[in-house]
């Protein structure tokens, strides 16, 4: 089994929907992309027995996923706001960003966004979606940050409140 495959099964036995995404990229490889994200184990292993090094990509629906894009970026500049961030999942993009993953308070309903929060920060919620470790692109692994996985939806925390 593939290490791409077998993460992908790893999230979907967690409940997290997942899809296949082009190798070495983000554009799905499914009809209707993120919509037809499943945890179903025989949908994930006829994908990848399709498309072995494809990505793993999962709908951020029900998450709030923060965004921050480049290794030069400082933002936030507030070290006890940078612990907040760490409450929550965290994987390093490739490019090295990060990707600070959340529940979505009750009753809240979040779409996306691209500078709203600050430059080069954009958020992932409901009608979007993420990568997922270990995917590659550009030759580069996202990697889950130290000590941090993606746990059940119900076992992340909700975003801090000066984040919301």
């Amino acid at each position: 089994m593939s290490m791409l495959l077998d993460a992908a099964l790893r999230y979907a036995e967690s409940g997290h929907p997942i899809f296949p995404c082009e190798m070495g990229g983000k554009a799905p490889l499914t009809p209707h992309g993120f919509k037809d994200a499943t945890t179903d184990g025989a949908q994930i292993e006829a994908w990848w027995e399709q498309h072995p090094d494809a990505n793993v990509a999962m709908p951020t629906a029900s998450l709030l996923v923060i965004d921050v894009d480049g290794a030069d970026n400082a933002w936030p500049d507030d070290p006890a706001k940078v612990l907040d961030l760490a409450s929550g999942a965290m994987s390093l993009t490739p490019r090295g960003g990060h990707h600070y993953i959340f529940r979505q308070p009750a009753g809240r309903e979040w779409g996306n966004t691209a500078g709203r929060i600050a430059p080069k920060v954009d958020t992932r919620a409901n009608g979007g979606y993420i990568l997922l470790p270990p995917s590659i692109v550009d030759g580069k692994e996202y990697q889950w940050g130290e000590a941090s996985t993606l746990d059940e939806v119900a076992a992340l925390p909700e975003p801090p409140e000066w984040l919301t």
